[in-house]
């Protein structure tokens, strides 16, 4: 038979007539279903055809990445795991974004601070080997993620993609160490985190900002164009550059990676506690910058339904893989500055560390009077909070599951990820740029080795569920292999008393780690540099974090010796695959402060008329909470 043309119409309608004749008598019966046939496989090639979709058919890929953001603070996973709050969720467009796609409620940040969280998102591994440890990079920094890594913008670019950075960056401010330096042709956004320079109408104090100089810069590319950078219209500006990314570059069907790290919801500078938030004006209190934690978050929320609806605008929804988290989640000696702890209370912690000890919001000190034990001061100033006993600080900076399990949603409607269903498998931001390459059919060159791994099949809804827990009384540990196929993650950290690194680094140590639901503790602590030590265990504690999200209730060890001894395998095997690379965040020097006019004071405007400010600064906190 002559081969017929997919395309041609008049030759399959032959071809029907011809393959009419061979039977007489089935001759109506097969018409019908051939006509039917040719008509559904025309729609579909139109359908297919009338979709903008890249050059070579590869996804558009949408990382939207959120500062400090708390699990609990997302309205569609404060239902899954908060059932008891009746609160109006802030979040109505992430919530719409898990109802089309996956939403995955065992999403774990592999760093304890952000820079290292960014640096393991763009490459795939811990921060141990990338040397994006023990702090995050200060505005003075003298490195940033070094040339050496290839970054997830490095690969798509290779591809074909065109790429850009919105926002947060915080893996170097200096030339050499930009988003630019690092895979993305564009970039538009801040190079830290939002506490890390002064603005007009908020001065950050002495201890960060000695010279009066540190003026928080908004770049575009390699220049600086405005400093201090105006909150007032920030969001509407992000989303105008990642509208306009989107649209130029669906309109030439040419594949693209917007990475949107939000600004969002990290706090402002201290020491004036009582304005600690910001959103741009029309989510503001003031017409200004001023806003409580909620607004933040809507405004995060808005911003996110910007890049949405763009996507929409420009017919390229469907051909595109989105996927939102955050990189750690709650400050919480921040306290009604940043998010809740939910359902992660970190039980353990708090019943177990002296109460005497109190953790301070940023950059206060403790200074306790009689009748006010949690008593914070701003050094040298007269601003005083209160701060929180140290067994309660078990967000950033910690590994408790407020600071390392993550809200995360997926969605690739034209890529088979289902939509409105949710995942318990285990998944990291290490795995995203394994997943990403996988799915675009780039191979991770030879000798370069990730910690990442490739998760599609639980993006496509194809994994094992594994919501069930692990400790099923009909199926005891003993003997069991399962557990052995299951991956670890490894929770890095420092803030130890001793150690190579200077105080109060101590050290860069696995302070804990996953197998599954199952959660094992090595080193005990509360989050940053906090009075209370580290406290060792052997054997580790073991909690069942699907059953007992709060940590509240360790395991029975003896019951456990076979996971604790894989364990501690797994572990010994993870430090010894490590080629340590020298920590880079520890060199500073005010010379690499970015500035855009040294002669104007690093300012791009001369300044407003200063404001009148008391100077207690102690607003938004109850001052005889003694807890």
């Amino acid at each position: 038979m002559k081969r017929v043309e997919a395309n041609d119409p008049v030759a399959l309608r032959d071809l029907g007539t011809k393959m009419g004749r061979r039977s007489p008598q089935l001759r109506p019966c097969l018409r019908n279903a051939l006509f039917r046939e040719v008509v559904i496989f025309f729609f579909i090639i139109l359908l297919f055809l009338s979709l903008p979709t890249s050059s070579d058919g590869k996804p558009n890929v949408v990382i939207l990445f959120a500062d400090n953001l708390a699990y609990d603070d997302v309205g569609t996973f404060q239902t899954t795991n908060n059932k008891s709050s009746k609160s109006k969720s802030r979040t109505p467009r992430t919530d719409a974004l898990a109802s089309q796609g996956l939403k995955l409620l065992h999403w774990n940040s592999p760093a304890v601070l952000c820079s290292a969280s960014r640096a393991a998102l763009l490459t795939g591994k811990y921060p141990v080997r990338t040397g994006v440890y023990p702090r995050v990079f200060e505005p003075d920094a003298r490195h940033g993620l070094l040339a050496n890594e290839t970054t997830l913008a490095d690969y798509l670019h290779q591809e074909g993609y065109a790429t850009k950075l919105v926002g947060k960056w915080h893996l170097g401010s200096r030339p050499g160490y930009l988003p630019i330096d690092r895979g993305f042709d564009e970039w538009f956004g801040i190079p830290y985190h939002m506490s890390g320079g002064s603005l007009d109408g908020h001065v950050c104090g002495k201890e960060r900002d000695p010279n009066g100089t540190l003026w928080l810069p908004l770049f575009d590319g390699r220049d600086i164009v405005e400093q201090p950078v105006d909150l007032s219209n920030l969001a509407p500006r992000y989303v105008e550059e990642a509208r306009t990314f989107i649209l130029e570059h669906a309109s030439n069907q040419e594949p693209f990676f917007l990475y949107m790290a939000f600004s969002h919801v990290h706090q402002l500078c201290a020491p004036r506690f009582a304005e600690c938030q910001w959103a741009s004006s029309h989510f503001s209190r003031d017409g200004r910058f001023t806003a409580s934690y909620g607004d933040a978050v809507e405004e995060m929320d808005w911003i996110l339904g910007g890049v949405i609806d763009s996507l929409d605008e420009g017919g390229v929804s469907d051909d595109t893989l989105i996927i939102f988290t955050s990189d750690n989640g709650p400050w919480t000696a921040e306290q009604s500055c940043a998010g809740s702890k939910g359902p992660f209370k970190g039980t353990w912690l708090k019943e177990n560390v002296d109460n005497d000890c109190t953790a301070c919001p940023s950059e206060y000190k403790p200074s306790p009077l009689p009748g006010k034990k949690r008593r914070c001061i701003y050094p040298g100033t007269n601003y005083e909070v209160m701060g929180v006993p140290c067994g309660e600080d078990s967000g950033l900076g910690s590994a408790w599951e407020a600071n390392v399990r993550m809200p995360a949603i997926v969605r690739w409607k034209g890529g088979g990820v289902p939509e409105g269903e949710t995942s318990s498998e285990m998944v990291s931001t290490l795995d995203v740029l394994p997943t990403v390459l996988s799915i675009i059919g780039k191979e991770i060159p030879n000798g370069i080795e990730v910690d990442g791994i490739d998760v599609t099949r639980i993006f496509l809804g194809q994994a094992p569920s594994s919501s069930s827990s692990l400790l099923d009384e009909e199926e005891e540990y003993q003997g069991d292999t399962r557990i052995r196929n299951e991956r670890a993650i490894f929770f890095w950290r420092d803030g130890f008393k001793t150690g190579p690194l200077p105080a109060p680094f101590g050290r860069f140590d696995v302070a804990a780690m996953k197998i599954g639901w199952y959660k094992l503790w090595f080193w005990t602590k509360s989050s940053h540099y906090n009075a209370d030590e580290e406290v060792y265990h052997d054997p580790p504690l073991i909690f069942d974090v699907l059953n007992d999200p709060a940590e509240a209730s360790p395991l029975d060890p003896d019951e456990h010796d076979e996971l604790i001894s894989h364990a501690l395998h797994l572990m010994m095997e993870h430090k010894d695959s490590v080629e340590w690379t020298a920590p880079l965040t520890l060199a500073r020097d005010p010379k690499y402060l970015p500035c855009a006019n040294v002669e104007s004071g690093c300012r791009t405007s001369p300044p407003p008329p200063p404001l009148l400010l008391d100077g207690d600064g102690g607003g938004g906190i109850d001052q005889a909470d003694e807890r």
